[in-house]
């Protein structure tokens, strides 16, 4: 009987010593994403950590504002594992704020993010102090606003699918972009 456990436990190591640790965690990665509506959670935005397991998305993790910075800015490790990254650097979202910006999320250094509602809504559906939208609809974009969001970020319904991954920041870098906010609101 000893015999047999201990060939099984050099088999073992010989199939396990050709993968090392590196690859293991290389085939898992995550992603974030944000829907934009009037949503079931009484918020207007919805965030997420979206985990792939070899390129194939495996779970959609609801999570709030600032938790996803602190995972995106690498004050929190990657979930399932220990490594810090800076999501926002590696993808050059700016930490600049809008000249219009009236809202000052928790954390004041990102400032994408009380902006993106204004792709959705022409004022802000629960506090009109907060400015006006982008949007020509008053609760949706016009039908060539919805259409640029499809083919630019991938959203068929913005409210129900998740802007994610690299459209995901894009879009945090466009919503600081004069130029685009420009061209989006000429969209009618």
């Amino acid at each position: 009987m000893n015999k047999w456990v201990f060939i099984l436990l050099c088999v073992s190591t010989v199939l396990l010593s050709g993968i090392s640790s590196e690859k293991v965690t290389s085939s898992y990665r995550i992603g974030f994403g944000v829907k934009i509506g009037i949503l079931p959670t009484g918020g207007i935005t919805q965030y997420a950590i979206i985990h792939y397991r070899q390129e194939k998305l495996t779970q959609i993790q609801p999570i709030d504002l600032p938790t996803l910075l602190k995972v995106a800015t690498g004050k929190y490790p990657i979930p399932r594992t220990n490594i810090f990254t800076d999501f926002f650097k590696y993808h050059e979202v700016s930490h600049t704020r809008l000249p219009d910006s009236t809202f000052i999320p928790k954390e004041n250094y990102m400032v994408a993010f009380d902006s993106i509602w204004k792709i959705r809504f022409d004022i802000h559906p629960f506090d009109a102090r907060q400015g006006e939208g982008w949007s020509i609809g008053r609760h949706r974009p016009s039908l060539r606003q919805q259409e640029y969001l499809f083919h630019t970020y991938g959203a068929r319904a913005y409210d129900q699918d998740y802007i994610c991954d690299t459209s995901f920041y894009k879009l945090l870098r466009d919503v600081v972009d004069t130029a685009w906010i420009t061209q989006y609101k000429a969209l009618r």
